[in-house]
């Protein structure tokens, strides 16, 4: 399978000399995109650019989905998510800012692709489940319980807790 690199990148060349409160609304409508270790099915959505003091303020919304495998039936599965935007990009003439890692290119384009890896990765949750409902995998023969039953029995009891067996 051949993934396509993530170049989600804009020319925002014209802002970069704008004054400031310029701003730029661009819309994002992409295929499949590969964010080194994510992928997204597609991307949605409006960004808006303003030029503020030192750099662009990148701010919107982008719908999409991600390929995810459910912690309990480890099940590829794919997770509805919605990343919300909104950083500072310094510009390629400014001095570095410690709070902004992002930056605009000497050549005036903006490459989303490393914040919106970011965004993605904090999406996604701790425990990312195919269902809520999920029965997850047979401890014993590991039989997915969400498509077959097992025959399995579960009446091996700690030796410590045998004689409270007695008491039943």
């Amino acid at each position: 399978m051949l993934l396509k690199l993530a170049m989600i990148r804009f020319d925002v060349s014209t802002l970069t000399k704008a004054q400031l409160g310029a701003s730029l609304t661009l819309d994002v409508d992409t295929g499949p995109q590969h964010l080194t270790d994510l992928e997204l099915d597609f991307l949605h959505g409006t960004i808006q650019v303003v030029r503020v003091q030192g750099g662009l303020l990148v701010r919107g919304t982008l719908k999409s989905e991600l390929h995810l495998d459910c912690v309990r039936c480890l099940e590829p599965f794919v997770l509805p998510i919605t990343l919300e935007l909104e950083e500072i990009f310094r510009l390629p003439d400014a001095s570095p800012m410690p709070a902004s890692p992002y930056s605009v290119g000497v050549d005036g384009w903006l490459d989303l692709a490393p914040l919106l890896r970011e965004v993605a990765w904090v999406a996604i949750p701790m425990k990312p489940l195919c269902a809520p409902d999920c029965k997850g995998l047979c401890p014993q023969c590991g039989v997915n319980l969400n498509h077959e039953s097992c025959t399995c029995r579960y009446d091996k009891v700690d030796p410590r807790l045998e004689i409270l067996k007695n008491l039943l």
